[in-house]
């Protein structure tokens, strides 16, 4: 019987054993049961970029316009939709990058206990001309790490999470907020205190509810506590908190009129009504392997809805901890369950297996293309998937199931493996396949097939030992291939691989 493997239409398997277990820089979903390449992420901010990019944000008022804030406070500019940034000037120097989003025509940056906002009201105002530093001095209740902003859908009013508290800002009706005139707006400090020793990493809407997802302790790994706490803007306190086992609550987004969760350490995904939540994926630990004490680090700007499905990232915990499988996620919620696959590494190649990789933020560009904003140990950068390319030296690949296909008396022997294609073979594109025979042994190429060396094939059979490229598989009890794609300006679309 022949062994054919598909292209992957499930996303990443709990395990090998169930199903497909790896997916890296492949698009699965533009073209069902087909999988081809996703476009590659490019660096664009040079050497401009020096510290961990937590949040990038868009102006609405000037769509072009985009401002990214890092973990060390400082703010960069795009003003061609994150093709080339420059370093502002004229914000306060030193301390820490908490929390960034445009109100009113107006950039908020949030410091440890301090906000400078910037801008002129104008929809172009935003300039290092135009900075207010330490607006509302003291304005902030101390976080070091996060002051999550929320512009509300609701009320129009600018929330902040800060430690314990939640800030409101608010214009005053008749009025035009201008920063320096108290009299155009109304700040609370305490508009919302919520039980001592939490700290508010994100905020999200659902309904009417404004909901702070926290999480307690100095390091994420400190205390198995993840609460998110509802609150309807007007009553003096919180609603039925919604508690999760887990080490804090890292990001949440609305999608759909529900609350997709990013919960804990270990990669588990979260899906809450508002009441309820339930978990609904999990990034495998054969991907991750984040036993001995690793953990993963996810952060509250680097989960969004892009391409009709959440996108986020994963990040390795700690400063100098190496673990693969770090990029950009999504998550497609079906009828059937959950599909999940890797779909971005950044644009050093790297996904955590030798230095250590974190990813701060993502910002939706246009529908086609993404900014990434990403720390590969000691550099740094903001990427923008290039619309016109797709990834090229094998860089994207899937790894089969683990295929049970014989016994210790009665091993498989495959004599001849074929390709199918949906397209024929253009230049530059190719396809490899590896296989292994054992979960603990490394790949060994079984052919590679390129259009340079074959042409324009739509489908390839390949009798062991015939052909220059070709090695043999050993009779074997258990096999597991990993397929690698290839392409520059255009993708194979591979429908699958058969061995006989």
């Amino acid at each position: 019987m022949d062994l054919i493997i598909n292209a992957p239409r499930t996303g990443i398997a709990p395990s090998a054993h169930t199903g497909i277990a790896d997916i890296r820089n492949l698009d699965i979903f533009s073209i069902p049961e087909i999988v081809k390449l996703n476009n590659p992420a490019v660096k664009k901010s040079a050497d401009t970029v020096v510290g961990l990019v937590k949040w990038i944000v868009s102006n609405p008022a000037t769509p072009t316009e985009k401002y990214a804030l890092d973990d060390g406070g400082k703010v960069y500019k795009s003003t061609d939709s994150g093709a080339t940034w420059v370093l502002m000037t004229g914000f306060t120097a030193g301390g820490h990058g908490n929390g960034l989003v445009i109100w009113k025509n107006y950039l908020f940056v949030a410091l440890d206990t301090k906000i400078d906002v910037c801008g002129d009201g104008t929809a172009t105002g935003i300039t290092d001309a135009n900075w207010t530093l330490d607006w509302e001095v003291s304005a902030l209740d101390s976080d070091v790490l996060w002051h999550p902003m929320l512009v509300s859908k609701n009320d129009n009013k600018l929330y902040i999470g800060a430690g314990r508290y939640v800030a409101s800002l608010d214009e005053n009706t008749g009025q035009t907020f201008a920063p320096g005139t108290p009299a155009t707006y109304t700040y609370i400090q305490q508009a919302l205190d919520i039980p001592p020793n939490y700290r508010i990493k994100c905020l999200k809407e659902l309904g009417n509810n404004l909901m702070c997802g926290t999480w307690m302790g100095t390091n994420v790994y400190d205390l198995r506590i993840a609460d998110i706490f509802p609150w309807d803007r007007s009553s003096p306190s919180f609603g039925q908190p919604i508690q999760i086992a887990e080490y804090g609550v890292h990001g949440m987004l609305n999608n759909g009129n529900y609350l997709i969760v990013l919960a804990g350490i270990e990669g588990k995904i979260y899906r809450s009504d508002g009441v309820n939540a339930v978990p609904i994926a999990q990034i495998p630990e054969s991907i991750i392997q984040i036993a001995g004490g690793l953990y993963l680090e996810p952060m509250p700007g680097a989960l969004i809805n892009y391409k009709g499905r959440p996108f986020f990232g994963v990040s390795g915990g700690g400063t100098a901890t190496t673990i693969d499988g770090c990029g950009v996620y999504s998550l497609s919620i079906t009828g059937s369950g959950t599909i999940l696959t890797l779909e971005h590494g950044i644009s050093s190649g790297n996904f955590g297996a030798t230095t250590n990789v974190k990813i701060g933020s993502l910002l939706e560009i246009t529908k086609d293309s993404l900014a990434i904003g990403w720390k590969d140990e000691t550099t740094y950068g903001i990427d923008l998937t290039d619309t016109a390319a797709y990834n090229t030296t094998y860089s994207a690949y899937f790894i089969s199931p683990f295929y049970n296909v014989g016994t210790s008396k009665q091993p498989r022997k495959f004599i001849e493996i074929e390709f199918q294609l949906v397209r024929p073979l253009r230049a530059n594109e190719g396809i490899k396949v590896d296989y292994r025979n054992d979960l603990t042994a490394t790949f060994t190429n079984l052919g590679t097939w390129d259009y340079t060396t074959y042409g324009a094939e739509i489908s390839h059979n390949q009798i062991f030992y015939k052909g220059t490229t070709s090695v043999d598989i050993p009779a074997c009890e258990n096999i597991q291939l990993r397929i690698s794609l290839t392409g520059s300006s255009t993708s194979p679309e591979l429908r699958s691989i058969i061995l006989r």
